[in-house]
């Protein structure tokens, strides 16, 4: 099965610590401002507006969805610790000299600096938070508003038993711009969790926008670039070292050689593949017959995941854009390859949307001795078709490191392992030569079909 990047296990320990700041912030400012003598700051009803409506500006003032959301966190993180230093220094002078807090003109200042700012600068914060939860890329929400509550509970319960023991408010406000700053440094860790997707282009298309992502995870320092058409993942391109072959050119590298005369090879839905650049480099005289549905998937593959072959192919490379079913029915080559890129179906309803027709024209168009290759399929793939009497292979493998956390294939991203399942006519006993860095899967055994639920035949 696939496996699903789970949230970070302390995602909620930021906003409750922004809450327990928050509380305390409001206490201590209502605590000083009610008990500090006659002037303008008497009413409890003031005070808990200004509070209130400084906390609701900083929610109301979060950011939209974009694209430097983490960015615009930490800067929010870091006015948040300037406020609370601001209010430590403000109260610690309060307590130092007896004239601050005696006038309206000071007490208006203490309300701004021990209750509006930090108030607002921790709505401004959470709110912030809210969105980065609310667009996080896997599709898996975090909770931020029932963390942060709980923390002011657990706020206004502290600050209210250990204020009157304290010998200056201040002590407890640096406490809070401490817990903050720890409250930042676990925040730092679930950001970098978090997966960072980039678009580099977009092209409309009928079945859905194709576009480019770009997708980092820094906390694994690992990213790969990825096109889709729609919500459906066509190819991906690591871009970083050690990586797997893609399995269309593992398929082609285990059958092919130089010394083998003038291989041709069928690609259906193969718009978005590097094989034909590869093929033309690798062999002085193979010749590739693509055929796909979207140009947008040609024009974004060329220019950003480098499949052109730059070079003079020589017309070894030929490219046909419509129906892939009609296309192949109308040509009248045989092929010592046909592979079929199931990614390319997805769109369309997946490998099930194929009709008898068109397996029995891709049948056709295999040479006696040729092969039939279709992937890449999910691990737990459902029955893949082949033609009656044929001989049939599965092959697995693991995706590289460089996938994994990058997003599973529900939330636009990479299968944990990917399998490819080859076919041939030829009734000759030698095996089905395992594509360069698949390992062969168990053969179903024939007397109990029951169990061979890897492959379903048509006449």
């Amino acid at each position: 099965m696939t496996r699903v990047r789970s949230l970070h296990p302390m995602r909620w320990i930021p906003p409750f610590m922004v809450g327990i700041a928050a509380a305390a912030a409001a206490e201590i400012a209502a605590t000083l401002l009610l008990y500090s003598g006659p002037a303008l700051m008497r009413s409890l009803t003031v005070i808990l507006t200004v509070e209130a409506g400084a906390f609701g500006l900083g929610l109301w003032e979060r950011p939209g969805e974009r694209r430097d959301i983490v960015a615009s966190l930490r800067r929010r993180w870091l006015l948040c610790m300037v406020t609370f230093l601001g209010a430590t220094l403000f109260s610690a002078s309060w307590s130092l000299f007896q004239d601050v807090g005696s006038s309206g003109l000071s007490q208006g200042f203490g309300l701004a600096l021990l209750g509006a700012f930090p108030l607002y600068a921790c709505g401004n914060v959470l709110g912030a938070m809210s969105t980065a939860a609310a667009t996080e890329p896997t599709g898996y929400r975090s909770n931020v508003g029932a963390p942060a509550s709980m923390g002011a509970a657990l706020g206004f319960v502290a600050t209210g038993v250990s204020l009157p023991q304290v010998l200056t408010p201040a002590s407890l406000l640096l406490v809070c711009l401490v817990i903050l700053s720890a409250g930042g440094l676990v925040y730092g860790s679930v950001l970098d969790a978090r997966l960072r997707i980039y678009v580099r282009g977009r092209r409309p298309s009928p079945l859905g926008d194709v576009r480019v992502e770009d997708r980092h995870l820094p906390m694994k320092d690992q990213g790969a670039r990825f096109l889709f058409e729609g919500r459906c993942l066509r190819r991906w391109m690591a871009l970083d070292s050690g990586v797997a072959t893609p399995w269309d050119v593992a398929v082609f590298e285990a059958l092919f050689t130089e010394d083998q005369g003038r291989p041709r090879i069928l690609m259906v839905g193969g718009g978005a593949s590097s094989l034909p650049k590869i093929a033309v480099h690798a062999h002085p005289r193979v010749v590739v017959d693509v055929v796909e549905r979207s140009s947008a998937v040609v024009e974004l593959a060329n220019e950003y995941l480098s499949t052109s072959p730059g070079i003079d192919a020589g017309g070894r490379i030929s490219l046909t854009l419509g129906n892939p079913e009609d296309l192949v029915a109308a040509g009248q080559e045989a092929y010592d390859l046909v592979l079929v890129d199931s990614a390319a179906l997805c769109p369309v309803g997946g490998v099930s949307s194929m009709t008898r027709f068109g397996l029995s024209t891709l049948a056709r168009a295999v040479k006696p001795r040729g092969i039939l290759a279709l992937g890449p399929l999910a691990p737990d793939f459902e029955a893949v078709p082949t033609p009656t009497g044929w001989r049939a292979g599965t092959f697995r493998r693991e995706l590289p490191a460089a996938l994994q956390g990058l997003g599973d294939r529900r939330a636009g991203g990479a299968w944990p392992e990917e399998a490819v399942v080859l076919a041939t006519p030829s009734p000759g006993e030698e095996p089905i030569p395992a594509p360069i860095g698949f390992s062969r899967e168990d053969e179903p055994d024939p007397v109990k079909p029951e169990v061979a639920g890897a492959f379903t035949s048509f006449g």
